[in-house]
């Protein structure tokens, strides 16, 4: 699948780290995936990460990835950037193999997660830089916290930025320190920094970090939009604003992937809360709490009261 060339700029703003939707029967609701997408579009996002952790990657067949990753693409258009993990499997080689047919989507760069048979940085380069000859899209790197929780090196981040090969790093510390460190290595070249926690947005983002991917943005990409808008601008009217995304973000945390799902809901979606992960600590405790606390926050036709 080909599609139309966008304008080279580096990657910004936020990136929705898209949740899967699930029919009661667990098959991927192809029909509502649609209209979640094109509610992201009314938005101004950076792109969409369609296929990551919070979709239940690891949940989903190969043939499922694919097709998922297809049809974001196809209703997308030329009307924002897609990512998606490219490197699943247990070996190298299964790596790039998976990686060629998600390039065949039609996506713009292919992020791929730190490898969990590799340790030192002399491994990771050379991971990295092969699969970077083996591939023709240009490239992300994503820090999955799952299966483990693994951060690159500064140095390390800093020569695979320099190759030019690389456009976005989801970057997943949560130290404000470290995302500063990267940012210094990353700003003048091809690859965007792309923090992946709400606490640091608004400080990092004053300090010239492009975007983020987030899970905030799943259900308040409007809202992580304008504070990183506010906050490059530097805007007071931030200070505000990103206090209530942290509050809201909190709430969200409560059970997710499911919880997204039922926020998604709540914001007028027509998505359920079926996943393939289990209730992931989504108790009816959990649920009612969010009922109460959204009733300060949200209408009943899904606005935000901020």
């Amino acid at each position: 699948m080909n599609k139309k060339t966008k304008s080279p700029e580096k990657y910004g703003g936020t990136w929705p780290t898209m949740v899967t939707p699930f029919d009661e029967n667990l098959k991927i609701d192809f029909g509502v995936n649609k209209e979640i997408v094109e509610w992201y579009l009314r938005f101004d996002i950076g792109g969409l990460y369609p296929h990551c952790l919070s979709s239940e990657m690891y949940f989903l067949s190969a043939e499922e990835s694919v097709q998922l990753v297809t049809e974001t693409v196809k209703t997308v258009g030329d009307r924002t950037n897609v990512v998606a993990t490219a490197n699943l499997g247990e070996s190298q080689e299964q790596h790039i193999e998976f990686a060629r047919r998600i390039a065949d989507t039609g996506v713009d760069a292919l992020m791929l997660l730190v490898p969990s048979f590799l340790q030192t940085d002399n491994e990771m380069e050379k991971y990295f830089l092969t699969m970077a000859e083996k591939l023709d899209l240009p490239l992300g790197i994503y820090e999955c916290p799952v299966p483990r929780r693994f951060h690159l090196s500064v140095p390390l981040v800093k020569k695979l930025a320099e190759t030019g090969r690389f456009v976005a790093y989801k970057e997943t510390s949560c130290q404000f320190e470290k995302i500063m460190a990267l940012h210094d290595v990353t700003k003048n070249t091809p690859m965007s920094l792309l923090q992946a926690n709400a606490p640091y947005l608004l400080d990092v983002c004053r300090r010239g970090v492009p975007g983020s991917m987030n899970i905030a943005s799943i259900w308040l990409a409007d809202i992580v939009a304008t504070v990183i808008r506010l906050a490059q601008a530097q805007d007071p009217m931030a200070e505000s604003l990103h206090a209530k995304l942290c509050n809201l973000e909190m709430v969200q945390r409560s059970g997710h992937p499911v919880s997204s799902k039922y926020l998604l809901a709540k914001r007028g979606l027509p998505i359920g809360i079926h996943s393939r992960t289990g209730d992931s600590g989504f108790s009816a405790e959990v649920k009612t709490s969010i009922d109460y606390i959204m009733r300060d926050f949200i209408t009943p036709e899904g606005d935000l009261i901020l």
